[in-house]
């Protein structure tokens, strides 16, 4: 079932929109409520939805705010509700990826277009995520055989991509890597792109992503605590790395990742 997450300060709209709406039909189901922003931005770290209907003008936080809040915290699908017909608030919504922009009172027949066409959205992801994930795993592996294969012929090589897979997550570059086996840097670089076709950083970078994606699936550490855990000192830029080699941004990939676990279990 599909998670949806309720953030409303009117308990009558909110109180509306669970019992007018036949949620099982779309394969959804209503894990949570909140009267206001900051009690939604608790409410969606702690309860990961998959999906967000929430107002704009609310207490503490608004609606617009919160989901800003989250953006580099967790991914998710976001509906909002609105009772002014303003074109900012809708520009500003929709640069941040918001599905769907709903003016109060709420038409019921315009909520249920905007929560199918929601749904078939999740649904996709859910299918791309799971084929993603199968093939990250298969490349990660035939591109470490690959650099393992080709270290086998130089010792220092070999060394060199041993001290990358024990220790990507310290700050190693080239130089500090040269240094501990004696050698120039130049002289190991060449030995990378000649042996391997990759370059020391391109190394580095596989075995960190990979790190990245295990804890991706397998915990539920913050994207800025997986960036410093796998050696990056800036969860910015390796939110960066990880899309350009990925395709998608670290959470993402996780929120896809658990979203098809959660499939899988509620088929069982």
């Amino acid at each position: 079932m599909i998670k949806v997450l309720l953030v409303e300060d009117e308990d009558l709209i909110r109180q509306g929109l669970k019992l007018t709406t036949t949620w099982s039909d779309f394969g959804c189901e209503i894990i949570g409520e909140a009267a206001d922003g900051q009690e939604g931005r608790e409410m969606i770290l702690r309860l990961k939805p998959d999906l967000v209907i929430t107002d704009i003008k609310m207490p503490k936080l608004n609606g617009l705010e919160m989901i800003e809040s989250l953006q580099d915290e967790i991914s998710c699908e976001y509906i909002i509700l609105s009772g002014y017909d303003e074109f900012a608030y809708a520009k500003r919504a929709m640069r941040m990826g918001v599905r769907g922009y709903l003016l109060k009172p709420i038409d019921d027949t315009e909520l249920e277009e905007v929560l199918s066409s929601t749904i078939k959205s999740i649904r996709e992801k859910q299918a791309v995520y799971k084929s993603l994930s199968e093939k990250l795993g298969k490349e990660f592996t035939e591109e470490q055989k690959a650099v393992d294969f080709g270290n086998l012929q130089d010792k220092y090589l070999a060394r060199a991509c041993e001290i990358i897979r024990s220790r990507y997550q310290e700050d190693l570059t080239l130089k500090n890597v040269a240094d501990e086996l004696n050698i120039s840097d130049s002289y190991l670089g060449k030995l990378f792109k000649t042996k391997t076709s990759y370059t020391f950083l391109e190394v580095l970078t596989l075995y960190r992503i990979k790190g990245a994606v295990d804890l991706l699936k397998n915990t539920d550490l913050k994207v800025y605590e997986i960036a410093y855990a796998i050696g990056y000192g800036d969860a910015k830029y390796f939110s960066k790395v990880f899309r350009k080699i990925v395709g998608i941004k670290p959470m993402e990939f996780k929120n896809g990742y658990q979203l098809t676990q959660n499939h899988i279990l509620n088929r069982l």
